[in-house]
């Protein structure tokens, strides 16, 4: 095997499927990228079981082959090369990399171990534009539970029907609703890990392009532009997240508020409780009023801060606690210069979703619980 590229073209396939190699050790092959060099082209292909990415670019293939060689040193190691011309070598078992005046070897791992890929088949296919699919990643993500004792909720449940795909998160003390357009037909319910739909967002980085999705109850699979990634199926039965939202007649305070002024707040509250806390967020209390949202934090030997926020009312002057964190992120995804918040008591659960949404079917519904105290 024997390669001749460009090092911007080869540390970008690397680095796009570098993270679906496994960190872990027990499996060898598992942390190796897979290198099949064929016609004009160079394949890319790593996988840790769960997910598999595989990456195409265009080269100079003076002989065919393939090797495996580990990831993480050849990640780190082609992210240091110089700009230029790179020359990839494989023999006797070593992959040498020569560059510039220099060059440097490698052991390669046996590439008949190296499993194969899925392939991407499944009861639906359609696209996204990845314009909305960044969004509705984004946007829902920020719900999804760390807390692997409960694995479908690490993850974030697609639902596709109608023309329409919904995405949603929750870690059981919020709840985030994602709606965009689905080009495709069929329907189909699955949960997908919150890692593998992030990943896909930060690659798929050209807005106008469309990320084809062909998924089963088991898999789904991811394509755009040179990329395929395709990751496992989050077994078991996601809650229907729609009998939690409150009926629009069940609101008894609607407000809406400037979301920069709230956020700026919010980072001042943030920051009198950040180290007893440990990121977990303090407590805020937001008191609607007809005029104003007056909000209240305070830490033990740390101090109390009061801000006022110019906001309108509708219905009944109320006040909640919440956790300030879960508020925050709420609205670093929130689009639009304002935000409605619609409250159906001081102890029930309120949404928050961009000025002029729907509370049940706008584009993005964020729910969230106050905090008893």
């Amino acid at each position: 095997m024997k390669v001749n590229l460009l090092k911007d073209d080869l540390a970008a396939a690397v680095q796009a499927v570098a993270r679906a190699a496994s960190g872990k050790n027990t499996v060898p092959i598992l942390g190796g990228i897979y290198l099949q060099a064929s016609g004009d082209q160079l394949i890319f292909r790593a996988t840790d079981l769960e997910i598999a990415m595989e990456c195409v670019i265009s080269a100079d293939v003076e002989a065919e082959g393939v090797t495996v060689v580990p990831g993480r040193i050849f990640n780190d190691m082609v992210r240091c090369l110089p700009a230029g011309d790179v020359t990839l070598t494989v023999e006797g078992g070593k992959m040498l990399v020569a560059y510039a005046e220099s060059e440097l070897s490698l052991n390669c791992l046996d590439a008949e171990e190296f499993p194969l890929l899925p392939k991407g088949e499944g009861q639906i296919s359609g696209a996204i534009d990845a314009r909305s699919f960044r969004r509705l990643v984004r946007q829902v993500s920020v719900a999804a539970a760390s807390d692997e004792s409960r694995p479908i909720f690490t993850g974030i449940f697609i639902r596709v029907e109608n023309g329409s795909v919904t995405m949603v998160a929750t870690d059981m003390h919020r709840l985030a609703v994602g709606k965009g357009d689905w080009q495709g037909e069929g329907s189909i319910e699955l949960i997908i890990p919150c890692r593998t739909m992030q990943e896909i967002a930060r690659l798929a980085n050209d807005e106008e392009e469309l990320i084809q999705i062909t998924a089963s109850q088991n898999q789904a699979c991811f394509s755009f532009a040179n990329i395929t990634m395709t990751s496992r199926v989050i077994a078991g039965q996601y809650p229907d997240y729609r009998q939690v939202l409150p009926e629009p007649q069940l609101y008894v305070t609607n407000t809406l508020v400037s979301k920069a002024a709230m956020m700026a707040a919010l980072e001042r509250a943030v920051l009198l409780g950040r180290d007893m806390n440990r990121g977990r967020g303090n407590i805020v209390k937001l008191e609607w009023l007809a005029h104003k949202l007056v909000m209240t934090s305070s830490a033990t030997d740390v101090g109390r801060n009061v801000e006022q926020i110019p906001a309108s009312l509708t219905g009944e002057e109320l006040a909640a606690n919440y956790n300030s964190r879960y508020l925050l992120e709420a609205l670093k995804v929130i689009d639009g210069e304002r935000v409605s918040f619609h409250l159906t008591g001081a102890n029930t659960p309120g949404v928050i979703v961009p000025e002029g949404e729907d509370t049940l079917i706008g584009s993005y519904i964020y729910l969230i619980l106050p905090v008893r105290v």
